[in-house]
């Protein structure tokens, strides 16, 4: 097993903060599992964890944000890593701006908004497949996700 998951770690993919909202709050979570995989209509799929809070949001909302972390924003995204989101107020952390009615991280490489069309349950995970309904990038550079640094 641990090679396995040695050889998935050389698997090439950014750091995503996933943005919801429940009512008039707001919740982030840390993602590393996002893709494209149409180009018209332009749509992505994001695996989440079934047990993560974030995935209960987005079953109940139809709709996320996903902000594309640039170099440097690493404490972004340990901000939004744990504590789960229904334990703890991660947006008062995190500087953010609303569009959409869905918070998107200052400062990201990138920012889209998703509608959902379409959500399978696959092991422990469940993957939304969305369309990209907006966005906006930067020419900033991407970060790239390392595990040994998020998990010594």
């Amino acid at each position: 097993m641990a090679d396995k998951l040695k050889c998935m770690d050389t698997i090439s993919q950014g750091v995503f903060i996933i943005g919801t909202r429940m009512n008039e709050t707001y919740n982030f979570m840390t993602d590393a599992f996002v893709t494209q995989v149409s180009f018209n209509p332009c749509s992505i799929a994001l695996s989440v964890d079934l047990s993560h809070y974030t995935a209960k949001l987005i079953q109940n909302q139809g709709q996320f944000s996903i902000s594309v972390l640039a170099e440097g924003q690493e404490l972004e995204a340990k901000n939004c890593g744990y504590p789960s989101g229904c334990d703890f107020d991660k947006a008062k952390r995190m500087k953010y701006q609303i569009e959409q009615n869905l918070p998107v991280i200052d400062g990201a490489a990138s920012y889209m908004i998703c509608k959902v069309k379409q959500s399978v349950v696959y092991e422990d995970h469940i993957v939304f497949f969305a369309e990209i309904v907006e966005g906006e990038y930067t020419d900033k550079k991407p970060m790239i996700y390392i595990s040994k640094k998020f998990f010594p």
